[in-house]
């Protein structure tokens, strides 16, 4: 309802509201078959609808799950309890497929409005977005619907059949199927809208269906879950190549330096006529090949022990295997002189000052 109602709508509500008093009367006559105890609350309760301290949609319908335990003892409470847990189930079901259903089609109207409406003015993007709350408010009924059935599914303690499919329905929960940030608040997307790698899939999505539904619609696969679930195991995919490829430019990379050594010094070899000469391109060629090895012994120190520890062995492991036991030779030695110098400084002798520090100012003499 509006804020300021008119009074066609003042007497549209009048008729609902008859309309819904006249179909509980009829349910009660039903009711108060299955459970004659509750005859003193619908008489209570139909003394305040008379009475006007009641409307329509206040009347409360007594059903087994809202009883107390004194009418929980009461003949045919099982049998009416056992008809409302079926009914409880169906409501919570049929209230995710809407859900399911809304969410699909917020998502398409909002891809719909970036591609064809942003930007066209005011006229066009107010209607998506009156279409669009139309939408978001029958979604929001939804989930409405969905506690206060899974609510009085807990109020029946009815067992743990429907707990793994029907669980605790929250607000960021209802997302989806895809990655969209328009129906998130800010501090959600933070968490479920950082990046498609990164985002999960809500579980009203991964729901398994009931055995009761396998002829409805919603049983039908999904196209827009199809298309995320193929979204995402591209993704998947596109990820595992990308670690074969780094492991393929490691290798290449490694490769390459050590091709270059040997390429450098097979150059050193080359005859001149003057000795000067030959001595130089010697010098230079042997810098250069000592270069691209310290390269190549750079990249394995900084590449391999990760590997090792991701499990991974590549080939050219083999041949650095020296090299590797050498500098961990040398950082455990590294450590155990810093423990010695650091006792050696607790027990108060002087540490005395490294000579290079004054090398650079002593005078000839």
């Amino acid at each position: 309802m509006k804020k300021y109602t008119t009074q066609k709508q003042l007497a549209d509500l009048e008729e609902k509201r008859r309309i819904l008093i006249s179909r509980i009367n009829k349910w009660r006559e039903v009711q108060l078959s299955y459970l004659p105890g509750i005859g003193s609350l619908v008489a209570n309760t139909t003394s305040q609808l008379l009475s006007a301290a009641l409307t329509a949609e206040e009347v409360p319908l007594f059903l087994p799950s809202s009883l107390s335990s004194k009418l929980q003892n009461t003949p045919g409470f099982p049998t009416s309890l056992a008809h409302e847990v079926q009914l409880r189930i169906a409501q919570a079901n049929d209230a995710l497929a809407e859900i399911r259903h809304s969410l699909r089609t917020i998502s398409g109207l909002w891809q719909f409005k970036k591609v064809n409406i942003s930007g066209t003015g005011n006229r066009p993007n107010t209607r998506m977005r009156s279409l669009f709350n139309r939408f978001n408010h029958r979604m929001k009924q939804s989930v409405l619907c969905y506690r206060a059935a899974r609510s009085a599914l807990i109020a029946a303690d009815s067992g743990q059949q429907w707990k793994d499919r029907l669980k605790d329905l929250k607000d960021s929960d209802v997302r989806g199927p895809g990655k969209d940030d328009f129906y998130l608040q800010d501090a959600e997307k933070a968490k479920y809208g950082a990046s498609k790698g990164r985002y999960e899939i809500s579980w009203i999505w991964l729901v398994p269906q009931s055995e009761l539904d396998t002829n409805s619609t919603e049983q039908v696969f999904d196209e827009g879950l199809r298309v995320e679930w193929s979204k995402s195991q591209a993704r998947k995919m596109r990820w595992e190549e990308e670690v074969y490829i780094i492991q393929e430019e490691m290798r290449r990379t490694i490769v390459y330096y050590e091709w270059k050594e040997q390429w450098w010094l097979q150059n050193a070899r080359q005859a001149t006529e003057d000795d000067s000469i030959q001595h130089g391109i010697t010098a230079y060629s042997q810098k250069q090949a000592h270069y691209c090895k310290c390269l190549a012994e750079g990249f394995v120190m900084a590449w391999l022990p990760f590997l090792r520890s991701e499990g991974i062995k590549p080939e050219w492991e083999g041949r650095y295997d020296q090299l590797i036991s050498e500098s961990a030779t040398n950082s455990m030695s590294l450590d155990v002189e810093k423990e010695t110098s650091g006792d050696e400084n607790d027990e108060g002798e002087i540490e005395e000052e490294p000579r290079e520090r004054y090398d650079a100012f002593e005078l000839d003499d």
